[in-house]
């Protein structure tokens, strides 16, 4: 490897057509879907669940007729505080429901939680006795049977209806509307994607896999429309959580985002992170909600990211908690360099680990003979169950 290397950074070889970059005020009246929808006890028993009230909630469909869509709602049984419980719009991925598990866990954890379904689904925990725990809740259809996830309408339609439940969240009892968290899990990061440039009004955005800039049209969710298109126009702190080996997105897609958002605020790259419905459990997760809401200490950020004379350095912005120990994700794998951004076998690539080293306000780690791609990660001494509790710094490529 030359002693000074060339860097090729995320955005370098992303081309970004002219007419890409959208505001969202085109396909959505943010006037409008500000104010709070009515909402009625969903009759379905089925639905019932602990200490969970499912809703049906006044909506639009994808035909743009007025449609019912469900959500749970729950908050903590303790007394509100003064100006009410902090919130989660807690959005699930594709393949998804409400899950009733997952709401129930984060009502548990001090928040008022509305958790909608845009499937046009109800989940129907009751029709079965084992734990509704991630995919394995039952459902039940709303009129007009499941909507297809990559349908441009069906998507329009979900980003209107996902406004109005945020709407909703603010008008409910005990619940402040200042500190008011969105969560996102894959489908629900890209969802988060465009909210954030929509909506202005969370105090947070948490992205869980997904919400990368994918400029090439027709593909990518809902044929192009949420695809990181008005992530150019954030207007909410953003922090992702995402994997190495994600079959969906990659640290080198991952990085479209980080640059294009104005309003990005750190994100953790996870060496092996399972990309299932589990994310809603991350303990990174939880614990930015809590930073975004509640003034909690963030998790470590890292921010400018240089490389010369075969050495990678990252600025320390902020420590977290606990500085742990500090480390240089790298890969010698070719596979989905930036030509190959979004190659099918990027997920496939081997990652590999050497120790970094916190030098005053600075992580730095030599890089191995052979690294085509590498980050640095800064972890607090609690590294967590699934070993996300870090903050990371860019994603580099090398040419070589």
């Amino acid at each position: 490897m030359n002693m000074l290397l060339q860097i090729l950074f995320a955005t370098s070889a992303l081309a970004i057509p002219d007419d890409f970059r959208e505001r969202p005020e085109k396909y959505w009246d943010f006037t409008e879907l500000s104010c709070a929808p009515e909402c009625r006890a969903c009759p379905e028993p089925a639905a019932a669940y602990k200490d969970l009230k499912p809703l049906l909630v006044e909506g639009r469909g994808p035909d743009g007729k007025p449609s019912e869509f469900f959500a749970y709602f729950a908050k903590p049984a303790s007394e509100a505080p003064v100006g009410g419980y902090p919130g989660v719009l807690l959005v699930h991925g594709g393949t998804g429901t409400a899950f009733p598990y997952n709401v129930d866990k984060w009502r548990e954890a001090g928040f008022a939680v509305l958790a909608p379904d845009w499937y046009n689904q109800i989940p129907a925990p009751g029709l079965t006795n084992a734990v509704p725990k991630e995919p394995q809740t039952p459902r039940l259809y709303l009129p007009g049977g499941k909507y297809v996830d990559s349908d441009a309408k069906v998507v329009k339609a979900n980003v209107a209806n996902l406004v109005r439940a945020h709407s909703l969240l603010r008008s409910l009892p005990d619940v402040d509307p200042s500190r008011i968290v969105y969560v996102g899990l894959s489908w629900g990061g890209w969802y988060g994607a465009t909210l954030t440039a929509l909506d202005p009004r969370f105090c947070g955005v948490v992205e869980i896999y997904c919400g990368d800039v994918r400029p090439f049209r027709p593909y990518g969710p809902g044929g192009g429309l949420v695809a990181g298109r008005f992530l150019h126009a954030a207007k909410c702190p953003m922090w992702w959580v995402v994997g190495t080996n994600d079959g969906v997105m990659t640290p080198a897609s991952a990085q479209t985002a980080f640059e294009e958002c104005p309003t990005h605020r750190g994100h953790a790259i996870v060496p092996r992170l399972p990309h299932s419905h589990v994310g809603f459990e991350f303990d990174s997760v939880v614990r930015m909600v809590r930073h975004f809401a509640c003034g909690e200490i963030s998790l470590p950020v890292l921010g400018d990211t240089t490389a010369e004379n075969g050495v990678i350095r990252a600025r320390i912005v902020k420590r977290g908690k606990s500085v742990g120990r500090a480390v240089l994700n790298y890969t010698t794998d070719p596979e989905n360099l930036a030509a190959k951004r979004w190659c099918e076998r990027a997920n496939k690539r081997k990652w590999l680990e050497a120790p970094a080293e916190v030098n005053g306000d600075m992580v730095v780690a030599k890089i191995p003979a052979g690294t085509c791609q590498a980050f640095l990660s800064l972890y607090e001494r609690d590294e967590g169950r699934f070993k996300d509790m870090c903050g990371s710094s860019a994603v580099l490529d090398f040419a070589r």
